[in-house]
């Protein structure tokens, strides 16, 4: 790596002065290394069963610390009882899979199971994210502390987001008499875009202030896809 690539306190931006076969070099590589990882992390990574189980676990912890009965079971491979998002989620991800953890709650209108799959770990923002971390330029210390940091954040806001959207679901049932289609619709569909917008925004932010600019390689991608001209970054005195 090109070191003079590195954020320092002189030059915090340098990406944003790459010119040239320079700057087009450096968009190929990063964004081979971003699809890679993204790729490898998401879609090739055989079996989620573990990061699932413990999601789910930990997820049943903070509904009972709220008083909501639930308790997990291993759901075996029956599609019939399954949403046909859940199904196509099953499919796609994980074809042979005969089991997966879930989450049944007691509700007014009889129970509700809830199952985990792949698309519930939030890795795929996380498979994203460490992909932009190690195409950024960046000290081998700053991305590592970068990965971790942003992998905890995401598996404990994860677990809290599962745990509101089951909990918000039952309020919805038992409260305000909603079917159970359209209370999940509410509590899953409807606040999962805001959740994700921010959360995106939260994990940017402390990936950012551990020197990795991820927001660089991006912005030096928009700027290379539209011709825009890099503007030269002037060192701090």
């Amino acid at each position: 790596m090109n070191k003079s690539l590195i954020p320092s306190k002189e030059i915090p931006h340098p990406l944003l002065n790459l010119q040239g076969q320079e700057r087009k070099k450096f968009v190929i590589r990063s964004i081979f290394i971003t699809t890679s990882m993204t790729l490898f992390i998401y879609v090739i990574f055989p079996n989620y069963y573990i990061l699932e189980s413990s999601i789910t676990q930990s997820s049943v912890s903070v509904l009972d610390l709220f008083g909501f009965q639930s308790r997990v079971f291993v759901y075996e491979d029956s599609f019939q009882d399954v949403s046909s998002l859940d199904r196509f989620l099953i499919k796609l991800y994980d074809p042979t899979r005969a089991t997966y953890p879930a989450i049944s709650m007691d509700t007014a209108s009889g129970r509700s199971n809830y199952l985990i799959v792949r698309a519930c770990t939030g890795m795929q923002a996380g498979g994203l994210l460490l992909g932009l971390i190690w195409a950024t330029p960046a000290t081998l210390h700053d991305r590592i502390r970068s990965s971790y940091v942003m992998l905890i954040s995401l598996y404990i806001g994860n677990i809290l987001r599962i745990a509101a959207q089951i909990g918000m679901t039952l309020v919805l049932i038992n409260y305000f008499d909603l079917e159970y289609e359209t209370a999940w619709s509410y509590a899953h569909d409807w606040t999962g875009k805001p959740i994700g917008f921010f959360g995106t925004i939260a994990f940017t932010v402390l990936i950012e202030v551990r020197n990795v600019r991820i927001l660089d390689t991006i912005t030096v991608w928009v700027d290379f896809v539209i011709g825009a001209k890099p503007k030269t970054v002037v060192a701090k005195s």
